[in-house]
């Protein structure tokens, strides 16, 4: 329930013009080197001024608020790129878009039926939709006997909500072949044309839906196309040689090597367009060698590859095949690659592999097993990790750990289905991974089968198996959580909240610092801290009050102590209808500073207290103690709000969330958290969240939620712990007297003297209503007893935060802090 109230706190709109908003882009990319007109959808597009797309060199010209003029330079690589419009009331969600080097057609019509079939010439992309349901599209193409071409239609891969199904019919109306789903949802055929003349193709969707975003790219191709490689993974900064599987790769097919293609080092090494593997014949797939530089290994370009969020942890590079119609993914490792064997399919014949290693292999048949034997010593941990579904693979993979016999399993490792913290991002996959220790010295097995699949030999099934030592590791994905996208609008004198997850590998359990790097003026960031084992934060992005309008970048990255920094990726929601949270990597986060914010939220978890022996004490939190966060509401308009809700928000999840209230025309408030003993001392952040309600411009009053600064917190270790007593009365009259029995643990050695009080936020012994005689002990005094006498006219109800707050002193210096809070309620 926290959760929910939280997420709808952040939903509250704001209080100036909302930025633009655009649900569908038509079509849904262009040709490299030519401009394209594309129509948006949406709201608020009145006042569109400027692009923002992950493509460099893009240059956009808006015709009118419904119209964009994109223009694309010749060296732009193909793949999918993200597209973003800004207004002066900030920027949209990001569009995916396709930027391709075939020639581009847009969908006329009528052509519902084979008769009205559209002419179109071969080697083209056809840009249409199904804009009602029910609807259907015809393409008529020419093609000579022995033509292969390979018609695809990328609608999922788009963001599309298009469930796409293809058919293919000879001009008798013969129906040829169909396909309802190869890549995902998105279908493919392979026509291997059996006689000169004409061939139409239709699309539909499965479910007969339609609407002006069911837009979809229909590729009817006899050019190159890559489909996938093998090896799935290669070593960084080696010469490697990859098999790439595909269509129309043989000479007399390829498009000839450009003078850009051969200066980036690609050389083909061998073509052969006759497999050798039975599978490969059955799956109609051609292969040609290609090899891999050092150099390669290094140009990443996996951002023009469409990637879901559970890809996060996959590195790679965008490989482009000459004449390729898209890049194809190629993982990079830091590891040795070793292939599989051809006969390692039983425990008998285990392939003997040396770790640590990656391996990549192929499970041909639906009930094929590989079997991997590694060599250990007792008490040596190895962390075992699979890629298939993340790699693209049409499979359900499985991992266990034998004995030397195959027969009895040590250790069956399930599939990541996390969800990480207070968030919908989408991390969770079917590719499992584990630590294991050795039991003892000696030779154990590694079994990996597919569990889901066809009867059929299918090479598509490629795995990664990775075997690694406790070598600690981190991936951080990000997403802003009032836009719910990759885009981040800040008010002026406002602030927003990112919410950030931490994928912890290889024994990684120590704090993890997020900083922001190259802020755009006017914009601040404080660092943020996930305290040891903690998977989940928040990041506060703040716009300063006189801030100039802008359009710029955030980029945050990652530092821990037992691991390389890793920069902050991004996440964004996959539109496509379906009913199941869904997100992609987006290649960057777009900032825009519009409007004005009329109230802030400033919070302070270090507020001196003051105590009546010590004078001001510095607060030290540590397990065991409370924090209390002193909020202040500053205003940037007149008026005050009314009552105002506070909650945390990016709590660490041993921490027990609360809730206060500021009255109605006040300024100011605290909220307190327990830190419980079992707290790991570290580095932690939190975060206050408000929600209010102030006038608007039209005399309504409106609801609004605010964010805090963070609020860090170091905490040290515990020199006791103080615990009052389960059977204290817990409702009391005015008037009266009650003892509150309390004990003392001491921890790490302290044996100095304990001073105990009653308190509340910001307030030592000078309770409002009641009044309590504290104690001091010395040495090994474990136990005490605190006084408390209920004043007539104290307020009645619960008292919010009352606590017994212990201070130790070493040396005569009040050092350590100590507190348990406990329910009060005062009555009649």
């Amino acid at each position: 329930m926290v959760i929910a109230v939280t997420w709808a706190f952040l939903a509250g709109h704001l209080l100036f013009a909302a930025p633009p908003v655009v649900d569908v882009v038509f079509p849904a990319g262009g040709q490299i080197g030519q401009t394209v007109d594309l129509a948006l959808m949406g709201k608020n597009l009145v006042g569109l001024r400027s692009i923002v797309c992950s493509a460099p060199g893009v240059r956009g010209e808006f015709l009118d608020a419904n119209r964009l003029r994109l223009t694309i330079p010749a060296q732009t690589p193909p793949g999918w790129y993200d597209l973003w419009v800004a207004s002066d009331q900030g920027l949209s969600a990001p569009r995916t878009i396709f930027l391709g080097n075939r020639q581009e057609f847009v969908e006329s019509e009528p052509n519902e039926s084979l008769a009205m079939a559209t002419r179109v010439p071969l080697s083209v992309v056809v840009n249409g939709r199904m804009e009602r349901g029910g609807d259907l599209d015809h393409y008529r193409f020419a093609a000579r006997q022995g033509d292969r071409v390979i018609i695809e239609c990328w609608a999922e891969r788009m963001d599309s909500p298009l469930r796409a199904t293809l058919e293919v019919y000879d001009d008798r109306g013969r129906r040829l072949a169909s396909n309802r789903g190869y890549f995902g949802t998105d279908p493919l055929v392979d026509l291997q044309v059996p006689a000169d003349g004409d061939y139409v193709v239709r699309v539909q969707d499965l479910t007969l839906q339609g609407s002006d975003a069911h837009v979809y790219r229909l590729e009817i191709d006899t050019g190159p196309r890559v489909a996938f490689a093998v090896p799935a993974v290669v070593e960084r900064d080696k010469t490697s040689i990859v098999t790439l599987f595909g269509w129309n790769l043989s000479p007399r097919d390829r498009t000839p090597v450009s003078e850009g293609d051969q200066a980036t080092g690609k050389r083909l090494a061998s073509i052969d367009s006759t497999t050798s593997r039975s599978a490969d014949r059955a799956a109609g797939l051609e292969h040609v060698e290609v090899e891999i530089s050092p150099e390669m290994t290094r140009q990443g370009g996996q951002e023009r590859i469409r990637r879901s969020a559970a890809q996060l942890t996959v590195a790679g590079i965008a490989f482009d095949y000459p004449g390729g119609h898209a890049p194809v993914a190629i993982g990079v490792t830091d590891l040795p690659v070793i292939r599989d064997a051809a006969a390692n399919h039983s425990a008998e014949q285990a392939q003997a592999i040396s770790t640590p290693c990656e391996v990549s292999g192929q499970l041909l048949d639906r009930d094929e097993r590989d079997w991997y034997a590694v060599t250990t010593l007792k008490g040596e941990v190895l962390h075992l990790e699979v890629f298939g579904e993340r790699i693209g693979s049409p499979v359900d993979l499985q991992l266990s750990i034998f004995d030397p016999s195959g027969r009895n399993e040590l250790a069956h490792f399930a599939d990541d289905t996390r969800q990480l913290g207070d968030t919908v991002l989408a991390t969770s996959h079917l590719d499992p991974a584990g630590r294991w220790v050795a039991p003892a010295d000696g030779r154990f097995l590694i079994e990996i089968r597919n569990l889901t699949g066809s009867a059929q030999r299918e090479p598509r099934r490629r795995y990664r198996l990775a075997v690694r030592r406790e070598a600690a590791a981190f991936q951080l994905l990000a997403m802003p959580r009032r836009e719910g996208a990759a885009v981040l609008n800040l008010a002026r004198g406002g602030r927003e909240v990112i919410d950030v997850v931490v994928l912890r590998q290889r024994g990684l359990d120590g704090a993890i610092r997020i900083i922001a790097r190259d802020l755009p003026p006017g914009i601040e960031c404080p660092d943020v801290w996930l305290g040891p084992q903690v998977n989940f934060a928040t990041v506060v992005v703040s716009a300063d009050r006189h801030a100039e309008s802008l359009v710029g970048e955030l980029q945050l990255e990652g530092q821990a102590d037992q691991a390389e920094r890793q920069a902050v990726r991004w996440a964004t929601p996959v539109r496509s209808g379906s009913p199941t949270i869904a997100q992609r990597l987006a290649a960057k986060l777009p900032i825009a500073i519009a409007g004005a914010a009329p109230l802030r939220l400033v919070a302070d978890a270090h507020v001196p207290w003051h105590h009546h022996l010590y004078g001001n004490v510095p607060v030290r939190h540590a397990p065991g103690s409370v924090v209390d966060v002193a909020v202040r509401i500053d205003r940037t308009t007149a008026g005050l709000p009314g009552e105002v809700k506070l909650l945390g928000l990016g709590l660490p999840e041993t921490l027990r969330n609360a809730t206060a209230l500021i009255p109605a025309g006040a300024e100011q408030g605290a909220v307190s958290f327990y830190l419980p003993p079992t707290l790991a001392p570290g580095k932690y952040s939190l975060t206050i969240v408000a929600e209010t309600t102030v006038t608007a411009s039209s005399g309504q009053a409106e609801s609004m939620s605010l964010v805090s600064n963070p609020v860090a917190l170091d905490v040290q270790p515990a020199a006791f712990t103080i615990e009052t007593d389960p059977f204290a009365p817990t409702q009391v009259r005015r008037g009266a007297t009650i003892q509150v029995k309390y004990r003392v643990q001491r921890k790490n050695g302290f044996i100095g003297k304990v001073h105990t009080e009653l308190a509340v936020p910001g307030r030592i012994t000078d309770v409002p209503g009641l009044r309590g005689r504290g104690e001091t002990f010395v040495g090994q005094t474990d136990r005490g007893s605190l006084q408390i006498t209920v004043n007539e006219d104290a307020p009645l109800g619960r008292q919010s935060f009352l606590r017994l707050l212990a201070v130790g002193v070493l040396e005569d210096e009040p050092i350590y802090q100590g507190a348990d809070l406990f329910p009060l309620e005062i009555v009649e």
